[in-house]
């Protein structure tokens, strides 16, 4: 009788024990999900802020750029400058593609920015072929053909960047619903636990009865 009371004792803990096992690994996941989706979405924040500055700097290397035409050196230190900073625009806002995809956000406003950013590079080009070094007119009609062209890529940059900050801010007020979850998956455990133990104690007291 009493080896039997102590299997009954014994399966029922170690059920009760797998049952917080599971739980456990499940709450473990969902913090570790969690915390990667708030870095990435800072992440992406990031990258964003790095568009915009680099988009900024493109502009204003393409100013001095025209500037600069009668000097050589000076000029092509600014041509170059103005390459890089067109390469670290589309570099940031590729990671930023990058992050949105792997926590499974939509990427329509992001494939907008990126497309705009290849179409604005396609307009600068096409109206630098027209720089004429020996004609002191050519640097303002050139910059005029791009005068801004670039507002519509400048603001779009900044309302994704607001929107990815709500949208984290929405998620670190979920906590306290997770929390409540988490309670409730705790008291549904324990309930479980209650409920197996006294369907166990039935089987169990009538072995008992009929032994």
């Amino acid at each position: 009788m009493f080896s039997g009371v102590a299997r009954f004792f014994t399966l029922a803990a170690g059920l009760a024990a797998l049952g917080g096992y599971l739980l456990s690994q499940l709450f473990l996941e969902v913090d570790i999900s969690s915390a990667k989706r708030s870095v990435q979405l800072l992440e992406i924040e990031e990258y964003l802020d790095d568009a915009a500055i680099s988009l900024g700097r493109q502009i204003q290397e393409w100013k001095d750029m025209l500037l600069r035409v009668n000097s050589s050196t000076l000029h092509a230190k600014h041509q170059q400058g103005f390459k890089e900073a067109s390469i670290a625009v589309q570099h940031a806002l590729l990671k930023s593609r990058d992050q949105m995809i792997d926590i499974g956000m939509e990427t329509t406003d992001i494939d907008w920015l990126i497309s705009e950013h290849k179409s604005l590079l396609t307009e600068y080009l096409q109206a630098y072929a027209g720089l004429k070094p020996d004609d002191a007119t050519s640097q303002s009609k050139v910059d005029r053909q791009i005068l801004g062209v670039d507002r519509a890529l400048q603001a779009r940059i900044i309302q994704l960047k607001s929107s990815i900050s709500e949208y984290a801010k929405q998620q670190l007020a979920r906590a306290p619903q997770t929390q409540g979850d988490r309670s409730f998956m705790v008291g549904l455990l324990g309930a479980i636990s209650l409920f197996m133990m006294a369907g166990l104690g039935f089987v169990f007291a009538r072995h008992i009865r009929t032994s």
